[in-house]
């Protein structure tokens, strides 16, 4: 991976290992460089009491970086990485435990699909 990714995506979702994948993805970014948080949802009819890229923005602005916000319906592997590709991403960033992972000690089941079909580096953040 690159020292500097230029195009960064953040697959976030407001859990602790978003946020910890949020400050990571902080820490990609360079000169000239550009964040794109994706929030994924599995459906139409599932609104949240407080939406995950608020918390996104409220975090970044903190940490004075400007970032894309996007909004998918699907699947969250298949959506993060489609607006991967579509954007030419350098790097997609997520973390390792979400609300639908596995138990045990490997990565959640969102990450491991990412990383077995993104064309781009991925970091996956403990």
């Amino acid at each position: 991976m690159a020292a500097r990714s230029k195009r960064i995506v953040l697959g976030f979702d407001g859990t602790d290992g978003s946020q910890r994948a949020l400050a990571a993805a902080t820490q990609l970014m360079g000169y000239g460089s550009t964040m794109t948080v994706v929030r994924v949802r599995p459906d139409e009819a599932s609104p949240d009491e407080t939406d995950p890229l608020d918390t996104a923005h409220d975090l970044l602005l903190r940490e004075l970086v400007s970032a894309c916000y996007l909004e998918r319906i699907g699947d969250p592997a298949d959506e993060i990485v489609a607006v991967a590709r579509d954007i030419g991403a350098d790097v997609i960033v997520v973390g390792r435990r979400g609300p639908g992972a596995r138990n045990g000690a490997g990565p959640g089941s969102v990450s491991a699909d990412i990383v077995a079909s993104a064309a781009c580096d991925v970091l996956v953040v403990g």
